[in-house]
């Protein structure tokens, strides 16, 4: 019966698609980290580039453009804090137009069940 539901969200167009939710820590991806990234230039150029070469790197799993004290929001996993650290400094600090970064290291996280 649910997947009936399910066809009828998809029909309507209201399920934008399907995803499979892995266990980070079952992968061996024991870091999760919240970086708050501020370009130094601005522009369209800018945020392309940024936006193509973050895409890149494996270990960063969302990128969100936000509004406010950053420009992006980025959500990293690594093996550990020495994995994250490497990621940081030889792979995301290097991207072209990084300014300023704030990490914020996940201490714990619930998922609350809902419609939405």
């Amino acid at each position: 019966m649910a997947w009936r539901r399910v066809r009828r969200l998809e029909a309507a167009g209201i399920l934008a698609g399907r995803r499979l939710d892995l266990d980070a820590a079952a992968l061996g991806l024991g870091v999760t980290v919240f970086l708050g990234v501020k370009l130094a230039a601005r522009g369209r150029l800018a945020l392309g580039e940024f936006e193509r070469a973050i895409t890149a790197i494996p270990e960063v799993q969302t990128v969100e453009h936000v509004l406010g004290l950053y420009d992006y929001r980025l959500r990293v996993v690594a093996r550990d804090l020495g994995d994250f650290e490497r990621v940081l400094r030889r792979r995301i600090l290097t991207l072209p137009g990084v300014g300023t970064v704030e990490a914020n290291v996940l201490l714990s996280e619930e998922r609350r069940p809902g419609p939405i």
